[in-house]
């Protein structure tokens, strides 16, 4: 039997949405305030039972970097005030985890950055980002959230990511991305796809676009079955105009919306197109919780890993 955080019914305080960096950086130069933040929105235990199955109590410790640990009377056996969180197999100080959060929600995390103001190493930077990365990703497997809907308008349309060759001309080799994004509520959705074929796109929509939906793309033969599908589909011919100006139809919020992503993965010098999908789903992440990034994120971690 392991060491175990007490789990009791909890009302976390809402995580707050004015926080400036200013905040972050005059909480994070006492560890005793850190720790006593994330307890209160539930991102470290309150309580902790020992294997032996009594309650532990919390001292002061020199040897948990954190200047504290769990310790039963009975047993004497010991653990970090960490165990069972997030926080768990790092031995990175926690006001420096916590200002590394922030900074990630706030979208401040290009390597050179990130290695500055926290003194981290670059793998240590790439596997922090990543482990935030599959926090998006759990969240979003386990809540799907289609978009559009009777009256609702979804823009599509597809994008190759990759290289050039001396950063000019056609991409000489790429991974094609499908996006679908909705007006009214700017929630987008972007998956990779091995082609741009019927078969490969009319399922994907299907799956994520509510029927009924008003679906705006260009006119690439694969969607011309939209209409007989369940959608009322209308096109703009990107070989002559960009509005047409009878119908007013356009898909300029999904086409700038590649360039958004694609500068964020050249930021974040991601080079494996195995890991483009996470970048994929991060940018989706972002977009559906851009109101309190880093409330979010803290709130997907307290999901993920709960402690009380």
């Amino acid at each position: 039997m392991d060491f175990q955080p007490i789990l009791e019914p909890t009302v976390f305080s809402e995580i707050p949405q004015d926080l400036i960096i200013d905040d972050i950086i005059i909480l994070a130069q006492c560890c005793d305030n850190v720790v006593n933040w994330l307890r209160t929105y539930g991102l470290l235990a309150r309580r902790m039972r020992c294997c032996c199955g009594v309650e532990m109590y919390e001292t002061h410790s020199s040897h948990f970097q954190d200047g504290y640990e769990w310790r039963c009377s009975p047993c004497r056996r010991e653990c970090s005030i960490r165990h069972g969180s997030f926080f768990t197999p790092s031995k990175i100080p926690l006001p420096l985890m916590f200002k590394f959060l922030y900074y990630w929600s706030e979208d401040l995390q290009s390597h050179a950055f990130l290695e500055k103001h926290l003194g981290w190493s670059p793998n240590t930077v790439v596997d922090w980002k990543n482990y935030l990365r599959d926090i998006c990703l759990e969240e979003i497997l386990m809540n799907p959230q289609p978009i559009g809907g009777p009256g609702k308008i979804v823009e599509i349309d597809e994008s190759k990511f990759g290289k050039r060759k001396y950063n000019r001309g056609r991409l000489l080799t790429g991974q094609w991305v499908f996006g679908m994004v909705e007006r009214d509520t700017d929630d987008i959705i972007m998956v990779t796809v091995p082609d741009r074929s019927t078969a490969t796109l009319l399922p994907i929509i299907q799956r994520f676009i509510h029927p009924q939906t008003i679906i705006y793309s260009d006119e690439w033969a694969s969607y011309n079955i939209l209409s007989h599908s369940g959608y009322t589909h209308y096109t703009v011919n990107h070989s002559e105009i960009f509005v047409d100006p009878v119908t007013h139809v356009h898909t300029q919020k999904i086409e700038g919306s590649w360039g958004g992503v694609k500068k964020r993965q050249k930021k974040g010098q991601t080079t494996n197109p195995e890991l483009l999908e996470t970048h994929l789903i991060e940018a989706c992440w972002r977009r559906r919780h851009k109101k309190n990034i880093f409330g979010f994120i803290l709130r997907g971690i307290r999901d993920l890993y709960p402690v009380i």
